[in-house]
């Protein structure tokens, strides 16, 4: 019985470990904001994109000007530490430089495989934040 109570145990943060890389991969891949319209709750897409790379590096980046001119905003490293939370680090930031060097949680609902909502905390912020983003993928739109 001994045995078996350790062997379980030390099955726990594998599994855990395991939860945590599905995640991961689930997170993996590039994502364009959203925010959904007050009149008939559709989705608009923003011109605001963020890159989830598998080696735990992201950045943002968005269309700045009318010229079409892009940069990007936001580059750091990220960990997924649980199936709803990944905490970032954020290593550079134009939008919030305040951020620079501060770990960012964040809250993770995947609505489905290719919407994600996203909530958290800036540091010093007195509430939280929410993003919806959708996954880029390679095909060509329905509509």
């Amino acid at each position: 019985m001994k045995r078996l109570l350790l062997f379980l145990a030390l099955l726990l943060p594998l599994s855990a470990q395991a939860g945590n890389e599905n995640s991961r991969k689930k997170l993996v891949g590039v994502w364009q904001q959203v925010q959904k319209s007050e009149p008939d709750n559709r989705l608009v897409l923003l011109p605001v994109w963020k890159i989830v790379q598998a080696d735990g590096n992201f950045c943002t980046f968005l269309i700045a000007n009318q010229s079409g001119m892009s940069i990007m905003t936001n580059q750091g490293t990220y960990q997924v530490t649980s199936d709803s939370t990944c905490v970032e680090a954020v290593k550079g930031s134009i939008t919030d430089p305040e951020l620079i060097g501060k770990h960012n949680t964040l809250t993770l609902h995947f609505v489905s495989d290719d919407l994600l909502e996203v909530s958290y905390r800036v540091p010093g912020a007195s509430r939280d934040g929410h993003e919806t983003w959708r996954r880029v993928k390679l095909e060509l739109p329905s509509e």
